[in-house]
């Protein structure tokens, strides 16, 4: 029997490229694909239907705070209406196992970035949510 508990990912060695530069100061990364639906009402039928019509891509990342990197690539474009083109690159990998899970995520745009902020005696860190305009799979961890 496999022992599954060792096929188990962990987040400890997931990794995120903005624009290619590597972000070594996350602490963590979440990113999901929503479905939208309109709900059909089909003659006959009491249960309602749901007809995909598309769907959005958003997600949040948390830094530890080391520096003004995400002010930097975005504050210009708040100010002059010309935002910047953003990219990531997302790996999920682990020593345990075979293969990795990496995904590209583009036309990322930040919807809010932290000014500054601070707290006695507290760790800081930067959350900032996110919503992107398509996603492509590099690479798939195949079933165990």
């Amino acid at each position: 029997m496999t022992e599954i508990q060792n096929k188990i990912l962990r987040g400890t060695f997931g990794r995120l490229w903005v624009n290619d530069r590597l972000m070594a100061h996350l602490k963590s990364f979440e990113c999901k694909v929503t479905g939208s639906y309109e709900t059909v009402d089909v003659n006959g039928e009491l249960c309602e239907q749901q007809r995909f019509v598309g769907y959005g891509i958003g997600g949040t990342m948390v830094l530890h705070k080391v520096d003004s990197g995400v002010a930097r690539l975005v504050a210009e474009g708040y100010q002059s209406g010309v935002m910047p083109t953003i990219k990531f690159v997302a790996r999920l990998d682990d020593p345990s196992i075979s293969g990795s899970e990496r995904v590209e995520i583009y036309n990322v745009t930040f919807d809010e970035f932290m000014m500054i902020q601070f707290e006695n005696k507290a760790i800081g860190e930067e959350s900032v949510p996110f919503k992107a305009g398509g996603f492509k799979y590099l690479d798939t961890i195949s079933e165990i």
